[in-house]
């Protein structure tokens, strides 16, 4: 193979491109971690606040951890408070940009090759290959690991996501917060469609929000944290260190994969709705991907049809997961401020919040949603529409597959 010729290219050196990357590589293929940033993790565009099964999957990376959370305050759009939590550690907080290097580090030590600073703008086929800006780089197979505005899902001709959430956050110095405690904000006002948060990282809290379908832009929104609602009271004599500003994608697509190529993490929405998350569903579904691609190559078939074992297999793992979180999105995008209120009220009942407790799963939501609804039904009043509208949307799309 020439110097540029490699038998897999991974847009995107992220914690799922990189985890695929790597497993490959360790199969003994020649592989590309392509970043369009210099410097990889930066600039940083996520809160970092992952579960230990993260570091489970990987077996390293604790070293980058930077705060353990147990629990979180949880304001309503009235600015009423309910706090959730346990003793042991919910979550963790990582230095995000570390947490990538050492991902990077390890597919480096598999053997994979990082090009940092190439933005790849052009993809085209060239005979069995694909061919890279224009013949500056081969490949078998490209893996799109490149995020929501993602090149490889345009070349494959994938769908776009269901939503997109508009993202700001900030490192901001200067705050007295329980480092053991996050802070979520609800309501139309605060986050269209989504919530705020306040998480303490070390000497610093990283405080953000995303929104969807604002009349606002997401950087109004968030001056707004400083000066009104419940969380301005949190934020005077706050000092904004850093900036950063991304989107994510939101919404299962009906296929992952082409000829010659797959997505995986936000360039595939594997994320989960609820909380925007989506590095341990990139790591889990990185695994199948790279699964997948080593068959592929060891057969000589990287024909879509063949690569379709890898979207089966997430899906029918993780996927039904995302597809429930997905639905619960939609629930709480479809209250007003007086039924987030009502639901809030019904949340505060102290045997629902011991549920919360036992139940709750950052990763696994719709355990906590479901019990929910067996618990106190008064729920159902709001979920009931969208869960039969999905419903319903799911016999027809059985219905159209077996008429296929």
């Amino acid at each position: 193979m020439s110097k540029n010729s490699y038998d897999v290219a991974v847009v995107g050196a992220g914690p799922a491109g990189g985890r695929a990357a790597s497993l490959i590589a360790n199969a003994g293929y020649r592989v590309a971690i392509i970043e369009e940033h210099r410097e990889v993790g930066e600039p940083v565009q996520c809160a970092g606040l992952i579960t230990p099964r993260c570091f489970d999957i990987l077996g390293y990376a604790r070293d980058t951890i930077i705060n353990k959370v147990s629990g979180a305050d949880i304001y309503s759009p009235s600015g009423e408070s309910l706090s959730i939590g346990k003793s042991a550690t919910q979550a963790c907080v990582i230095d995000r940009a570390a947490f990538d290097k050492r991902v990077l580090g390890q597919a480096h030590n598999a053997g994979a090759t990082l090009v940092p600073g190439k933005r790849i703008t052009h993809i085209a086929r060239q005979g069995d290959l694909i061919s890279l800006n224009r013949g500056e780089m081969t490949a078998n197979l490209v893996i799109g690991a490149d995020g929501a505005k993602s090149v490889v899902k345009k070349f494959l001709g994938l769908e776009e996501p269901a939503y997109l959430l508009n993202g700001f956050s900030a490192d901001v110095s200067g705050l007295d917060m329980d480092s053991a405690r996050v802070k979520l904000f609800f309501g139309r006002d605060v986050a269209p469609n989504f919530f705020a948060w306040m998480i303490p990282a070390g000497d610093i809290v990283r405080v953000g929000l995303c929104v969807r379908d604002s009349e606002f832009t997401v950087h109004e929104h968030f001056k707004r944290l400083f000066t009104t609602g419940a969380s301005s009271g949190f934020l005077k004599g706050g000092k904004i260190l850093a900036a950063h500003s991304g989107q994510i994608p939101l919404g299962i697509l009906p296929a992952t994969h082409g000829d010659n190529g797959m997505v995986v993490g936000d360039a595939a929405c594997q994320v989960k709705a609820t909380s925007g998350g989506g590095i341990y569903p990139g790591l889990v579904c990185a695994s199948h991907c790279a699964e997948t691609a080593v068959k592929a190559l060891e057969s000589g078939n990287l024909s879509g049809r063949y690569l379709s074992m890898y979207h089966k297999k997430w899906t029918s793992g993780i996927g039904e997961e995302l597809e429930k979180a997905l639905m619960m999105h939609r629930i709480y995008a479809s209250l007003d401020e007086s039924q987030m209120q009502d639901v809030f009220r019904m949340l505060r009942n102290p045997e629902i919040l011991e549920l919360i407790n036992n139940v709750g799963d950052i990763d696994y939501p719709s355990r906590l949603g479901w019990t929910l609804l067996r618990k106190e039904p008064g729920l159902l009043k709001y979920t009931g529409k969208i869960i039969k509208h999905r419903s319903e949307e799911h016999t027809s799309e059985l219905q159209s597959r077996i008429t296929i």
